[in-house]
C-alpha cells in the first residue's frame, strides 16, 4: 500500500511540474476563497425565503489565532501536517486500517491541504474523480505556499456550525471573543466542531460537546502540544456560551423542519455549505396569515393543501425568538371533541346515516357517566345534530355501538401514530386518549375528510437542485384511500353544519367550509380543525406547562375564521365535490330523523347515498335555499274558498 502511494505521489508530482491545465487551476493567492454559497430556500412561487446557515466569515492573520486552536486542529485533523507534501500516504493507510477494523467509515484520509483544495475549487460530491483532483490540487498548493499560509487559509474557511466559517467568526458566535483570546478549553471545543457541527455543537448537545472536547484534548496530549495535567484542567472548565442567535425571519419553524429533512437525506456537510437550491411548498401569503393567529397564546398552526399534502404554512409557537420548539410536531395533547369525526366516520362506514337517531340522555356504563358540555340532554337527535352541537353522550353511545377498536384502527390508518392499546375505551370517543395527538398528525388525518376519503401525506420540499442547478430530487405525492368518497363527503357535509350553526360558528367565512371544535377538561387545550376544498388549517392553543388556557374550541374557531378571511380574500369560492351517487339538501326533522313535515320544530338539510334517504312524506317542505311556498290559507279564507279549490287532507306522517 505504501509503495503504491509513493508511485501515485510521483505521478502527481510529474503532472504538477508540467502544469497539467486540465487538473490545476491558476493559484496565485489563498486569500480569496471561493466558498460554495449557502443553501437557499424558496417558497412555492419561487420567492427566496431565506438562506440556511448563511455565511458568516471574518478573515484573520495566523498571528491573531490562538496557538492552542492551531495545535488542536493539527493534532486532531492532520497530525502529520508539517511533514507531508499535500497528501499523506501514512495517514491514508492508517485511515483504511481503522475503517476496516471498525466495519464502517470512522476516519478520513484527507489532509488539511486536501480539505482546503476541495473547499476552494471543488464541489462536495463524493466521487473518485473528485478525490483525484483534490490530491493534485493539494500538491500544487503545497508547492506554492508555506505551511503557515496553508494553515491560515484553512482556519479561515473551515465550517464550525451556526453559520460561522473560520475561527474568528466561530470564536465570536460561541464565546463572544476574538480567536486570539481563546483558552485551551475553548480552543479544544471549537477544534472538535468541524467533524460534525450539528452533532457536537454545545447549543444542540452540551454533553456531546464535552465528550468531543475531551477527545481533542487527548489528541493534543498524544502529539505533545500540552501535558496531561493541562488537558485535565481544561476539561474541568465549564462551557460558557454567549447565547445562540435566534432567526427572526418569516417561517422560521418551517425552515427548521426543511433543514432537518435535508440533513437526513444529504448529510449536514452538504446542507451547510453545498450551495443547494430548495424549492418548497410554502405559500408566503398563508404563512403570513398563520403567523398572526396565536398572538399572546401559545400553541401551533399548520396549513395543508388536502389535495396534495403540500405544507402551506407552519407555526410552531407564538415566538421563535422565545422558543424554537416546534409544537406542531412535538407537542402531544388531548384532542377533545376534535377527535369525534373519527367516530362518526366509522359509523357512516358501517351503514348509519346522517339522520340516524341516537337518544341523548343520562347514561352510566360500568361507572363511566359522561356529561354534555352544557350539562343538558336533548333526547332523540340525529347524528348530524349531535356532531353539530358536539353532544358528548351521543358520541360515547355511538362509539360503543360501532366499536372503539374500529375507531382506533381508522385513526391509525389515517396517520395517528400516538394511539396505544389502552385507548380502547369509551373515553376515546370524546378524545380522552392515553397520550394524545400532535397537530401534524391530526391535520394529516383530516385531509381524508376534505379530499374524498384519501389521506395526503405532508410534503415540504418540491425539488432540490445542486450547486450546478442539476436536479437532485423531485417530490411525489403520497396518498392512501382510507374512506369511501361517499362517507368523506357526508361527514364533510355534517361538519359544515358545525360552522353554519353549531359550535364553530365564529369560523364562518361566508364560503363553503367544514370543521370541528375541541376543548379539553379544565380548558387545558383548545382546538379547531377546519377546511375549505383547497386549504386545511389546524390550530391548537395550550400553555406548555398545561395550565388552563382560558379559551374554548369555539373561540379558536374565531381565530381560524380571522386567518382564513385574510388568506382567501380575493380568491374565487369553490365547493366540495359531490360524489355521483350522493344526494344532498334533503330536509330532515332533527328529533325524529324522518323527512321533515310542516310540524317539525327543527329542520336540517343532509346528504345521503342514493337510496338511503328517507322517503318523501310531505312535498310542501322546501329544499334548502329555495323560495318559500305560499302560506297555507287560514280558516276564514277556507270558508270563502269553493270546496273544489281546497287542498286535499295530508296523510299521517310515518
Amino acid at each position: 500500500m505504501q509503495r503504491l502511494c509513493i508511485i501515485v505521489i510521483l505521478i502527481v508530482s510529474l503532472f504538477a511540474n508540467n502544469g497539467c491545465a486540465f487538473f490545476t487551476p491558476q493559484i496565485d493567492s489563498l486569500e480569496n476563497l471561493n466558498l460554495v454559497a449557502a443553501t437557499q430556500v424558496f417558497d412555492s412561487n419561487g420567492k427566496l425565503i431565506s438562506k440556511l446557515f448563511e455565511e458568516n466569515r471574518i478573515v484573520v492573520s495566523i498571528n491573531n489565532i490562538s496557538p492552542y486552536l492551531q495545535q488542536a486542529i493539527v493534532a486532531n485533523e492532520d497530525s502529520r501536517f508539517f511533514n507531508h507534501i499535500g497528501i499523506d500516504p501514512i495517514g491514508i493507510v492508517r485511515a483504511v486500517w481503522v475503517n476496516l477494523r471498525s466495519g464502517g467509515l470512522v476516519e478520513g484520509g484527507s489532509t488539511l491541504t486536501q480539505q482546503l483544495a476541495k473547499n476552494m475549487f471543488l464541489t462536495q460530491e463524493r466521487t473518485f474523480t473528485r478525490k483525484i483532483k483534490e490530491a493534485f490540487w493539494a500538491i500544487i498548493i503545497e508547492r506554492k505556499f508555506s505551511k503557515q499560509e496553508i494553515l491560515q487559509a484553512y482556519l479561515n474557511q473551515v465550517y464550525f456550525g451556526e453559520g460561522a466559517y473560520g475561527v474568528e467568526a466561530a470564536s465570536q458566535v460561541y464565546f463572544g471573543k476574538h480567536a486570539s483570546e481563546l483558552t485551551l478549553g475553548e480552543s479544544a471545543l471549537l477544534a472538535g466542531l468541524p467533524r460534525g457541527p450539528n452533532l457536537y455543537s454545545p447549543y444542540i448537545d452540551n454533553q456531546a460537546a464535552l465528550e468531543r472536547r475531551k477527545t481533542v484534548l487527548a489528541g493534543m496530549v498524544k502529539e505533545g502540544y500540552v501535558t496531561q495535567k493541562q488537558a485535565e484542567e481544561a476539561q474541568r472548565q465549564s462551557i460558557v456560551l454567549i447565547g445562540k442567535k435566534k432567526r427572526v425571519v418569516q417561517a422560521s419553524y418551517f425552515l427548521d423542519y426543511v433543514a432537518n429533512e435535508l440533513v437526513g437525506r444529504y448529510g449536514a456537510n452538504r446542507v451547510y455549505k453545498g450551495g443547494l437550491k430548495v424549492y418548497t411548498t410554502l405559500d408566503s401569503v398563508v404563512q403570513q396569515g398563520a403567523e398572526a393567529v396565536l398572538g399572546q397564546y401559545q400553541g401551533g398552526v399548520l396549513a395543508l393543501d388536502p389535495r396534495t399534502g403540500y405544507i402551506k404554512a407552519m407555526v410552531g409557537g407564538r415566538s421563535y425568538e422565545e422558543s424554537q420548539l416546534n409544537r406542531t410536531m412535538v407537542e402531544v395533547r388531548q384532542p377533545g371533541s376534535a377527535f369525534k369525526p373519527f367516530v362518526y366516520a366509522v359509523a357512516l362506514s358501517q351503514g348509519l346515516t346522517a339522520n340516524s337517531v341516537i337518544i341523548d340522555q343520562p347514561i352510566n356504563i360500568n361507572g363511566y357517566a359522561p356529561q354534555n358540555y352544557d350539562k343538558k340532554f336533548h333526547g332523540p337527535i340525529t347524528l348530524k345534530k349531535a356532531i353539530r352541537l358536539s353532544v358528548n353522550v351521543a358520541s360515547v353511545k355511538l362509539g360503543q355501538q360501532v366499536g372503539i377498536d374500529k375507531v382506533l384502527d381508522l385513526a391509525k390508518n389515517m396517520g395517528i401514530t400516538t394511539l396505544v392499546p389502552q385507548d380502547n375505551n369509551l373515553a376515546t370517543a370524546l378524545g380522552g386518549l392515553t397520550q394524545g395527538v400532535n397537530l401534524f398528525e391530526m391535520a394529516t388525518a383530516y385531509t381524508a375528510f376534505a379530499n374524498g376519503g384519501i389521506v395526503s401525506r405532508p410534503i415540504s420540499i418540491l425539488k432540490v437542485l445542486d450547486e450546478n442547478d442539476q436536479l437532485l430530487e423531485e417530490a411525489h405525492i403520497t396518498q392512501q384511500s382510507v374512506l369511501s368518497s361517499e362517507v368523506a363527503y357526508i361527514l364533510t357535509n355534517m361538519l359544515q353544519s358545525v360552522i353554519e350553526d353549531g359550535t364553530g360558528t365564529p369560523a364562518n367565512i361566508g364560503r363553503m367550509a367544514a370543521g370541528k371544535t375541541g376543548t379539553t377538561d379544565n380548558y387545558e387545550t383548545a382546538w379547531f380543525m377546519g377546511y375549505t376544498p383547497e386549504l386545511l388549517v389546524g390550530i391548537y392553543v395550550g400553555n406548555d406547562n398545561r395550565t388552563p388556557v382560558g379559551i374554548s374550541g369555539t373561540q379558536v374557531a374565531g381565530l381560524w375564521g380571522k386567518m382564513m378571511t385574510q388568506v382567501v380574500s380575493g380568491t374565487k369560492p369553490t365547493t366540495f365535490t359531490i360524489p355521483p351517487n350522493v344526494v344532498t339538501n334533503i330536509p330532515i326533522c332533527t328529533d325524529s330523523g324522518k323527512r321533515a313535515t310542516p310540524g317539525c320544530l327543527e329542520i336540517e338539510y343532509s346528504a345521503f347515498v342514493k337510496g338511503t334517504e328517507p322517503i318523501v312524506i310531505d312535498t310542501q317542505i322546501r329544499p334548502k335555499n329555495q323560495p318559500k311556498e305560499k302560506a297555507e290559507p287560514s280558516d276564514n279564507e277556507k270558508e270563502k274558498t269553493p270546496w273544489w279549490k281546497l287542498p286535499l287532507p295530508r296523510l299521517p306522517s310515518m
